[in-house]
């Protein structure tokens, strides 16, 4: 029978201090009308919000506490003594009311709440209340408050019916569920029907399961299977129930699920019963027809030793996390279409797995993951790292919740994951007995406790079947857990070692015998172009970024953001590959889930993806471009250093990470070394024959003497693997590329304060001396002491993690890498481009960053650090002017060093200060220029921390 959609107009009556149609649901008192699916965000119901929070959108409107929805309803005759069914597919705690009976209640916030109509409803017209409620009291907290079902910094706590909104009859002999657990070596599922009989006869008749496959060139058509069944009658109160079990063999033609051809089928099971006796009055004589509709895959999941595997096939995870991130609604899409485009777009990026932080989508998302061919892990609405569990009643409801979702959403293929929340701390016993009774309930998919959990002490349960972790204990033969911290992922080795291919984790990894995977990897924060608050057009406007835009502007910087973006987005994907390629360097690793591909506009405002809120690209990187270093085929080089001199070679170990279907035979790898220009410098062959699938291969070795460089240069290194897969016959092509830097071995002048050149000095402060030098013609460069910097910032190399407001304590300075012009004359003997490079590590991790706000306005430092948007300093670690009749340079940098960065950059800078082209644009007076550098002896020289900094432009 054809479902009634409810969508359309309801009256809406706001109920903020509960106390309003509790007494009489069929009561007058409104506040207007709704149109549902909504929410009372999207039509403007309750507070109008006119608040600039910094750390996160904000919503034009909101309202917490219960509101009633009511719409009167006309139901068919044809309807007359059928099963009816009232379904709201996602809302908060509700309760439901027909002709002012009071039908039930339902809490869950993951799975859609059906309330059973039959005895209520009959043909003709019918009241339908729907009571909402939004408040604290009346979900479990403080779990449910962070998690991303309901925190105000992505999904927030809203108040509305989103989905589908619907009555549906059935005969009162259904089927109730249809369970498939799918075996790939049989090529066949195992079907658990659930029919159930609300009528007073026992019930006998045939079940009939028919599958098709779907969503795949090739189309599989297994020939239908029936079953007789037997239901026995209802008492009257409960109908009868029996679960019919039985096998389907799909055929030696069947097709298999996976995210390199996801083959879906189409299950239809039918039931036609008639009564063993003469059927009672209100038992829709003597036939009864029904159908149930569900999908599946021929797959299995499972942990295989310290890897995944799908259908025997080793696997690497390559996970995004999805926050819940949608402001133009500020709650997920519940049509397939959207969601297929909103994961289409992840795996053009090399995606193949989705971990739901502390949330669990929509049914349209399940649908959308098995046709695009995603990994899904959706948790539980739990982010608790104290007392997770501990509550009994909070308990009770996660055990509630995770029994829906398993339920509900338990036949999908793509559904391979379960975890109980993000970062949670607490009651490691129930914990554990949760996660075995999950399992108990549902084997077709991997089971953990979640997402790095325990936090300072990170370990994984005793029931998990994987361990997600950000850090792993320093020393894991101690007797405890309690102990020091390594990471796994790149927020150690990429701000803190030099810089090189060669970080993996294989020996932090040895103590585990479960696939680990690294949590929530990356996280490294870009600058907003903010022409993107011009996309916030729903119920969540970026008044953070507005904010943050208008302080730009008060520092004279307004439309420096683009370049800002520009510069800090290349540094960002540097550190993102590094971090991804470290993951695929560590043999026997499960994978890594990136924070993340798009931004997270919450939280303190985290800007770390290169797309945008919305899914867009920043257009900083083409998807193919990332594919490079972020696929199912990953070629790899593994050398110590970006920096050589020309007395050195070049050392590198080639490979390849193989998670694709099958292995490569035929295999062949070419390398090569060339100029920025082209020009080949050397070229060779490696001959590694088959790449096993599953496997981390060493293809073999380059060894190249760079003597013939032409120094300072900077070279590209690139790796070429072709093949095919034998069974396939699909041809295998994988390329990926380095910059490396090449300078001299030995130069003429190591030291700039033992130069020689006449009419050129070097100074440590802004002193008396210095200015008399300037003001008789001289060249000065001062490479100031930090102490005698009135206001500086400590160096980084990365870009921030996260964000500064909330890592601030952290010690980080917050900067988000340099910008300069590639082309200005510093740099005619140091090969740079306009962004940070791994070059640059070198001289910015013991840098200091003169805070220049005092200067005037239209004052650019040839080489700016970005500050986050939090301070929005004007910050530079290399900046000149004419003083006077003389010329003062300012360097910041750390030039102290011995190494082939250092060296050559002093060399470049030493040549541009003693040429005709060091001649400053700009002029600063003295009296600026010693309120910039001059510290006065009580002054606090930690100018830049939040204390101070922050300029509120409201």
């Amino acid at each position: 029978m054809q479902p009634i959609s409810l969508s359309g107009p309801w009256t809406l009556h706001l109920d903020p201090d509960d106390d309003g149609p509790v007494r009489d649901p069929a009561g007058d008192d409104v506040d207007g009308t709704m149109y549902l699916p909504g929410t009372t965000d999207e039509y403007g119901y309750g507070e109008e919000v006119d608040e600039s929070p910094r750390d996160h959108l904000q919503r034009t409107h909101r309202y917490e506490g219960p509101a009633w929805y009511r719409r009167t309803v006309s139901v068919p005759e044809s309807w007359a003594d059928k099963r009816v069914t009232f379904t709201l597919e996602r809302t908060r705690p509700s309760e439901v009311w027909v002709d002012g009976e009071r039908i039930g209640a339902r809490v869950c916030l993951s799975t859609p709440h059906v309330y059973d109509l039959t005895e209520e409803i009959e043909p003709g017209e019918h009241e339908i209340v729907v009571r909402v409620d939004n408040t604290d009291d009346s979900m479990a907290r403080p779990g449910v408050e962070r998690s991303h079902a309901s925190t105000e910094h992505t999904q927030t706590n809203w108040n509305g019916i989103v989905g589908d909104v619907r009555l549906e009859a059935t005969p009162r002999v259904w089927i109730e569920d249809v369970r498939t657990v799918t075996d790939p070596d049989r090529n066949a599922v195992d079907l658990e029907v659930t029919l159930a009989n609300a009528t007073t006869t026992e019930r006998a008749g045939t079940l009939a399961a028919d599958a098709r496959s779907t969503n795949t060139d090739e189309i599989h058509d297994p020939d239908a299977v029936d079953r007789s069944v037997s239901i026995p009658a209802g008492d009257g109160s409960e109908p009868g129930r029996t679960t019919l079990e039985f096998t389907y063999d799909l055929g030696l033609d069947a097709l298999t699920w996976d995210e390199f051809s996801p083959a879906v089928y189409d299950l239809t099971v039918g039931l036609e019963t008639e009564a063993v006796l003469e059927a009672g009055p209100n038992d829709e004589g003597s036939d009864c027809v029904d159908e149930f509709e569900t999908t599946f895959g021929l797959r299995n999941f499972e942990a295989d030793g310290t890897q995944f595997a799908i259908n025997d096939t080793t696997i690497f995870l390559r996970g995004r996390t999805d926050c819940c991130v949608f402001p133009d609604t500020a709650y997920p899409p519940t049509t397939t279409a959207e969601w297929v485009e909103h994961m289409e777009t992840a795996k053009a990026y090399g995606i193949n797995h989705y971990r739901f932080h502390s949330w669990c989508p929509p049914e349209a998302a399940f649908e959308a993951a098995d046709r695009v061919g995603i990994y899904m892990q959706p948790e539980l609405s739990q982010w608790n790292f104290g007392t997770s569990f501990e509550d009994d009643g909070a308990y009770e409801y996660y055990k509630q919740e995770a029994e829906r979702i398993l339920e509900t959403y338990g036949n999908h293929p793509s559904f391979v994951c379960f975890t109980l929340g993000n970062e949670n701390k607490g009651d490691e016993e129930r914990m554990t007995e949760l996660v075995q009774h999950c399992r108990a309930i549902d084997d077709r998919r991997l089971h953990a406790y979640g997402a790095n959990n325990f936090l300072t002490s990170p370990h994984p349960g005793e029931a998990d079947d994987f361990f997600i972790t950000a850090n792993v204990p320093e020393d894991t033969d101690a007797s405890h857990w309690e102990v020091d911290r390594t990471p796994i992922r790149g927020t150690g080795h990429v701000n803190d070692a030099p810089p090189s291919t060669s970080v993996d984790y294989e020996s932090k990894l040895e103590p585990y015998d479960m696939p680990v995977v690294g949590h929530e990897i990356g996280q490294y924060q870009i600058h907003p172009d903010y022409d993107e608050t011009r996309k916030y057009r729903g119920v969540l406007r970026a008044r953070n970024l507005e904010r943050f835009e208008r302080s730009l502007a008060d520092r004279y910087m307004d439309g420096a953001d683009t370049d800002f973006q520009a510069a800090s987005g290349a540094l960002s994907i540097r550190c993102y590959r590094e971090d991804i390629e470290a993951a695929f360097r560590t043999a026997g690793f499960g994978g890594f889930q990136l924070l993340g591909l798009d931004d997270f506009p919450g939280q303190g405002t985290a800007m770390v993806g290169i797309l945008d809120s919305f899914m867009e690209s920043k257009g900083l990187i083409e998807p193919h471009e990332w594919r490079r270093f972020c696929a199912a085929r990953v070629a790899l080089l593994s050398f110590e250093q970006y920096a050589y001199t020309t007395g050195e070679g070049f050392a590198a170990e080639a490979k390849l990470a193989n998670y694709g279907p099958e292995p490569i035979v035929d295999a062949t790898a070419t390398w090569s070394i060339e100029t920025e220009d082209g020009a080949e410098l050397a070229t060779g062959d490696l001959e590694p024959e088959r790449i096993e699938q599953g496997a981390l291969a060493t293809l073999g070795t380059i060894d190249v003497p760079l003597s013939a460089v032409d120094a300072p240069a900077r070279l590209e290194v690139t790796l070429a693997v072709d093949g095919e897969e034998p069974e396939s016959g699909a041809a295998v092509d994988r390329r990926t590329s380095y910059p490396i830097w090449v300078y001299p071995e030995t130069l003429e002048s190591e030291s700039l304060e033992r130069s020689g050149i006449d009419g050129f000095g070097v100074s440590r402060r802004f002193d008396e001396e210095t200015r008399t030098r300037l003001e008789a013609g001289e060249t000065i460069l001062l490479l100031p002491e930090p102490s005698a910097v009135r206001y500086s910032l400590e160096g980084s190399f990365q870009p921030d993690f996260w964000n500064y407001e909330i890592f601030k304590q952290n010690g980080k300075p917050g900067t988000l890498g340099m910008t300069t012009d590639a082309d200005h004359p510093l740099f005619d003997a140091f090969p740079t481009e306009g962004h940070t490079d791994w070059q640059w590590w070198h001289l910015l991790r013991r840098s200091r960053s003169v805070v220049l706000d005092d200067a005037p306005a239209e004052f650019e430092p040839t080489v700016q650090i970005i500050d986050t948007i939090y301070r929005n300093h004007k910050l530079g670690v290399y900046f000149e002017t004419a003083v006077g009749d003389g010329n003062l340079a300012v360097c910041t940098l750390d030039l102290a060093g011995d190494d082939p960065v250092t060296r050559q950059f002093r060399r470049s800078l030493e040549s541009y200060l003693t040429s005709e082209s060091f001649d400053p644009e700009s002029t600063l007076s003295t009296g600026v220029l010693d309120s910039l550098l001059n510290a006065g002896e009580d002054e606090d020289r930690t100018y830049g921390d939040d204390a101070g900094a922050w300029v509120d432009t409201d």
